[in-house]
C-alpha cells in the first residue's frame, strides 16, 4: 500500500549534478512533445519558466521522497481545476493549471519519471430528494517512476542536493481556528508596509541561514531544509510571529532569540505549532 505524504512545491535543485538530472528530463519531455505535436506553437517566455519550475519541483520532491529517512513512498496533490487556477501566495508555481499536462508527459510509457495514481471523489445522497453530500475521496498519488530512480542512482543523488525554494512565503497569515483542535486555514493578505518589513527581515534571516555552515547528525533533520518562515494567528499581524519552520522537520516550534550580523540565536522544542 502506497505511503504518500503531502507533495511539497517548493524545494529545488541546489547542486550542479541534480540540475542536470533535471535538464536531462526536461529535455527528454520536449522530445516527446516534438514527436507526438502535444503543441501547435512554442511556449511563450513565461509559460517555459513555469513548465521548467513545475518539473523541477515535481522532481525534487520524488528526489526527496526517495532519499529521506521515512516510510513514505509517494506525494499526493490536488489535480482540481478549483485548486489549480485559484490564485493564492500560499500554492507555489508548481501547483498551477499545466500541472495535470506536465505529469501526463512524465508518466506517459515512453517517459515512465513518474507512476500516476489518479484521484477520485465519492458522494452519498442524504435526503429523500436525492440530494447528495461528499463522502470522501483521495487526492492523486505521484510516485517516482523506474527512469527517475535509474537517474537518482546514475547521478548519485543525495538530500544534499536539494533545498528550499526562495518562491515560498515566509509571512503566514492564519485565520482564527474553528475549534481548539483544528487547524488553523492560511489567509490571503494585501502587502502593506508591515509585511514587506516583516518579510525583508525573514529574508535577512534567511540569507545568514543559507550561508552558515549548520550540521546535524540526527537523521530527522536535514540541514539542507534551512528556510524559516514567520506565522502570525487570528488573522492579525500582532498576534503570534515567534514560532518558525524549517530544517526539514514537520512543524517544529522555534524561536528567534536574536540576531547579528554573527549568529542567529533560535530555541527549538519538540512541541508542534498547531
Amino acid at each position: 500500500m502506497n505511503k504518500a505524504r503531502a507533495f511539497n512545491p517548493f524545494l529545488c535543485a541546489k547542486t550542479d549534478k541534480l540540475l542536470e538530472l533535471i535538464a536531462e528530463v526536461q529535455t527528454q519531455m520536449s522530445g516527446y512533445e516534438a514527436f507526438h505535436q502535444t503543441r501547435k506553437r512554442a511556449r511563450r517566455a513565461n509559460d517555459q519558466v513555469t513548465f521548467e519550475r513545475t518539473v523541477e519541483a515535481i522532481l525534487c520532491d520524488l528526489c526527496s521522497v526517495v532519499l529521506e529517512p521515512t516510510d513514505h513512498d509517494c506525494v499526493h496533490l490536488p489535480l482540481s481545476n478549483k485548486t489549480l487556477r485559484t490564485k493564492s501566495r500560499y500554492k507555489g508555481t508548481a501547483l498551477g493549471k499545466t500541472l495535470p499536462d506536465i505529469l501526463k508527459i512524465m508518466a506517459a510509457p515512453e517517459m515512465d519519471f513518474v507512476v500516476v495514481e489518479k484521484g477520485h471523489s465519492s458522494f452519498k445522497i442524504v435526503d429523500d430528494e436525492l440530494n447528495v453530500a461528499f463522502a470522501g475521496g483521495q487526492q492523486t498519488i505521484v510516485q517516482p517512476g523506474p527512469k527517475l530512480l535509474s537517474r537518482i542512482e546514475r547521478f548519485s543523488i543525495t538530500r544534499g542536493d536539494i533545498g528550499p525554494a526562495p518562491e515560498e512565503e515566509v509571512i503566514i497569515l492564519r485565520a482564527p481556528k474553528h475549534h481548539s483542535n483544528s487547524m488553523a486555514e492560511y489567509e490571503e493578505y494585501e502587502d502593506d508596509q508591515t509585511t514587506l518589513a516583516l518579510r525583508d527581515q525573514m529574508i535577512a534571516i534567511n540569507a545568514w541561514l543559507e550561508g552558515a555552515d549548520i550540521s546535524c547528525s540526527h537523521q530527522d533533520v536535514n540541514p539542507t531544509h534551512r528556510r524559516l518562515r514567520r506565522i502570525f494567528n487570528n488573522s492579525d499581524f500582532a498576534q503570534g510571529g515567534g514560532s518558525l519552520a524549517g530544517f526539514g522537520k514537520p512543524c517544529p516550534r522555534m524561536n528567534v532569540r536574536s540576531i547579528s550580523s554573527s549568529r542567529v540565536i533560535v530555541v527549538w522544542s519538540s512541541t508542534t505549532d498547531r
